[in-house]
């Protein structure tokens, strides 16, 4: 289906203002607003938006969620054990695949919004729940383990062209890893899809109306005499770059956090990306029915993998 972000959803946040910024959108600070031809009207009904984003962003029905990439990749796990068994070999994941922590993409989209949380991780993301694990050492594959798991001996290479015959079986292409990835249809989060997320947040972050919010942001943390244009600024301080967070930065975050919910930035921000997105989804209606149409034959790949 194409390239996909990284789907550890704290990241994919990071990931997907760093890479709207990068593509050219600009910044608030050097760009100023969006081209009057390209802003969608104004949006009817903004959103009173606090401590949490709990509507999704209308991109989301086009990008798989973290609960399909858990149950897909249970199923390319599962694919790539019966493809070594087939070869001979009781191959063991060398990482259980964990259960989906819900997260949403929309939920820390627009920063940290909880003071209780911020308190108490700052700008840092609350730990994640520990997978349980029975604590076995799972024995590294061997030479011909590898072959058949990636279809080449190189070790310096991720896939290979197969063709190997082990035990009486032709490796397949890209091995037992290629042959599951495309018995699931090389899931994945589709370029088009990819490009609306991160198009509608980088002309929301140029649009005159949250540069208007992120002003009265800006004039609400002076206030607590903390000095940043925007959120992203503060967030982004490079104060906080140490691996834990500081008394200072926990101090920071709050402020930060109850000038969004005092301003409800959350509120204006979400309200003109999904305006953006909407606009966008519209344009390229029909390349994003056949996403949604490949990602509802790629779980159902799944579920009969899974006898789901």
């Amino acid at each position: 289906m194409g390239s996909s972000l990284s789907r550890t959803f704290p990241v994919a946040l990071a990931a997907s203002l760093a890479a709207a910024l990068l593509a050219g959108c600009g910044s608030p600070s050097e760009g100023g607003a969006a081209k009057a031809t390209d802003v969608p009207a104004a949006p009817v009904g903004t959103p009173k938006i606090t401590t949490a984003v709990i509507e999704p962003v209308p991109v989301e029905a086009y990008l798989l969620t973290e609960a399909q990439w858990t149950t897909l990749g249970k199923a390319e796990s599962a694919l790539r054990v019966r493809c070594m068994e087939r070869f001979g070999f009781a191959y063991e994941e060398p990482l259980p695949v964990g259960e989906s922590s819900g997260q949403t993409i929309s939920q820390y989209r627009y920063g940290k919004l909880d003071p209780a949380k911020t308190a108490v991780h700052g700008y840092r993301m609350p730990p994640a729940p520990s997978s349980s694990s029975s604590g076995e050492v799972r024995k590294k594959p061997t030479a011909t383990e590898r072959v058949v798991l990636s279809g080449t001996a190189d070790l310096t290479a991720k896939s290979g062209k197969g063709g190997q015959k082990v035990n009486g079986e032709t490796v397949p292409e890209g091995g037992c890893v290629g042959e599951a990835q495309r018995k699931l249809g090389d899931y994945g989060d589709a370029q088009i899809a990819n490009d609306v997320n991160l198009g509608s947040f980088g002309k929301s972050l140029q649009d005159g109306r949250v540069l208007a919010v992120f002003a009265k942001w800006s004039r609400c943390m002076a206030e607590s005499g903390y000095h940043y244009k925007t959120p992203m600024d503060a967030s982004e301080d490079e104060k906080w770059r140490g691996e834990t967070a500081s008394a200072e930065e926990k101090t920071v975050a709050t402020a930060d956090a109850h000038c969004k919910i005092r301003n409800n930035v959350a509120g204006v921000w979400y309200a003109v990306d999904v305006a953006y997105q909407k606009q966008a989804i519209e344009e390229h209606a029909e390349e994003l029915a056949q996403v949604r149409k490949a990602i509802a034959g790629q779980l159902k790949a799944a579920a009969d993998v899974l006898g789901d």
